[in-house]
């Protein structure tokens, strides 16, 4: 009977090694879902919103273009078009539309406009402008959108809730 009583006092040890697995695994798995679509964005002061709508869920594929206070203009994280290299000539824009219409995932649907038929991005494209972008760029970019080559005609504009420039001033102060 002693022999039992040792035997049942006798502590057992645990292998952790496979509870570690399992958390670096989990570790792994929640780095990797976090929000990655937010690479795709610049670091812009985004002009505040007097009326705002919430973008709450927005087209999983939406193709975002930054524009920089320089007019420079961003697509995923490569610039397509500067103006200090390329100046007027705007080939670059229509160029990267026209990739993202082919390459983006994004439905397209035909319509008779002016007598052709016109494939048409039935998709939004967010265009992110800098509080300070000088409104021609925008311009630019909406119109190389509203070109038959690329045909997006659903254009978002990103707006802030709040002035994050502002935000910045008083945080020095």
């Amino acid at each position: 009977m002693t022999d039992l009583k040792k035997e049942a006092q006798q502590t057992q040890e645990m292998d952790m090694t496979p509870m570690i697995d399992c958390v670096f695994l989990l570790m792994i798995f929640f780095v990797l879902i976090i929000d990655l679509s937010q690479t795709n964005l610049e670091d812009l002061i985004l002009p505040k919103a007097q009326y705002q709508q919430a973008d709450d869920s927005p087209p999983e594929n939406r193709p975002v273009i930054n524009l920089l206070q320089t007019g420079a203009v961003y697509y995923k994280g490569k610039m397509q078009y500067d103006p200090a290299v390329h100046g007027s000539d705007y080939s670059g824009i229509l160029r990267m539309l026209k990739l993202i219409k082919q390459t983006g995932n994004v439905k397209t649907k035909t319509e008779n406009l002016g007598g052709r038929d016109v494939e048409l991005v039935d998709d939004p494209i967010l265009l992110r402008a800098d509080k300070w972008t000088e409104w021609h760029f925008v311009g630019e970019v909406m119109k190389q959108c509203s070109q038959p080559e690329a045909a997006f005609w659903k254009v978002e504009l990103a707006m802030s809730e709040k002035d994050k420039e502002e935000a910045l001033l008083k945080g020095k102060n």
